[in-house]
């Protein structure tokens, strides 16, 4: 129910926010809008000690688009959780850290990622049809953190991280000839390549240099991805996706993100910074990104960077 429910209003934007809850119940329904006096308002946020220590809720229910939900809102709760959703986790490492957590199984998290239609939300309704992408919500299980109830159903929880996908990507990404999920997927390759924010727009000028050009990205994680996301949580033919996610083999972008990458590998994907570079690797001692135009320079560098070349003219983006 809402009875219990403590709000203060903003009359010039017309929104409110939750600040407490007096009522007793195990499940409260937080409202879309919430009427004061004659006058209706949106409700857009949760203030920083909302529930806190309530010692009865086992269930929040969060209107879609509430993402602005304070710190403390929901600690000491019972039955109530926080978890965080790093950037560049993958759909099978979520699944994991929700299970110990104790939210739900791992594999309940996967089946339920997989079967259930959630194509309501309008990311996911606009995800183009392929037989080659593995796991179909990969990329848009928004890393940051939200608040969870213990023992909640799967497809609850991934509405909870789709909702937070619908306010953290929506349409605020855009690049001339790209769609919104091929950005997603090559966010997701820029979040595994570089942890720095100039760096991640470097990147992304080569990815999208190579892209433009029709050379074969290379890029090493997503080699890591089929091996350590997609082959161990699968049946059957353990190799039926690498040639479609492998970009030493595939032709240019993989069939799906690579993980769920945040706003700062978004932002790379739309914004890259533009050079002539076509090849990147990093040192294996020091992390630092060594770029080249060319690939004598590429090997150059490969040799700076602690790499054993057997061979000239090697063309990989490490």
């Amino acid at each position: 129910g809402t009875d219990g429910l403590q709000y203060s209003y903003n009359g010039e934007d017309l929104t409110a926010t939750v600040i407490g809850y007096t009522g007793t119940a195990t499940e409260v329904v937080i409202p879309a809008e919430v009427t004061n006096g004659s006058v209706t308002y949106k409700v857009t946020a949760i203030g920083v000690y909302a529930f806190l220590g309530n010692s009865t809720l086992t269930r929040v229910t969060i209107p879609e688009g509430v993402t602005d939900i304070g710190a403390f809102a929901f600690n000491y709760c019972e039955s109530l959780t926080n978890v965080t959703i790093p950037e560049g986790f993958t759909l099978p490492q979520i699944a994991a850290r929700l299970e110990e957590k104790g939210v739900c199984s791992k594999d309940a998290f996967l089946e339920m990622a997989q079967t259930y239609d959630f194509s309501y939300y309008s990311l996911i309704g606009a995800l183009p049809d392929n037989p080659h992408r593995c796991f179909t919500l990969e990329g848009y299980l928004f890393p940051n953190t939200y608040n969870f109830y213990k023992g909640m159903k799967p497809q609850d929880a991934i509405g909870v991280l789709l909702r937070g996908a619908q306010a953290g990507i929506g349409d605020k990404y855009a690049y001339p000839g790209m769609s919104t999920h091929e950005l997603v997927i090559l966010a997701s390759i820029i979040e595994k390549e570089a942890s720095g924010a100039a760096d991640r727009k470097l990147i992304s000028g080569v990815l999208h240099n190579r892209l433009e050009k029709g050379w074969k990205l290379q890029a090493d994680p997503t080699i890591n991805y089929v091996e350590q996301a997609i082959k161990p949580n699968i049946t059957g033919d353990k190799d039926r996706y690498s040639a479609y996610y492998n970009t030493y083999r595939c032709a240019a972008l993989p069939a799906g993100p690579i993980c769920n990458p945040g706003a700062s590998a978004l932002d790379a994907a739309a914004n890259p910074t533009r050079t002539a570079y076509m090849f990147f690797v990093s040192d294996k001692v020091t992390g630092e990104i060594y770029y080249a135009v060319t690939g004598e320079e590429h090997e150059a560098n490969l040799i700076k960077a602690g790499y054993k070349v057997e061979s000239a003219g090697a063309s990989e983006a490490a």
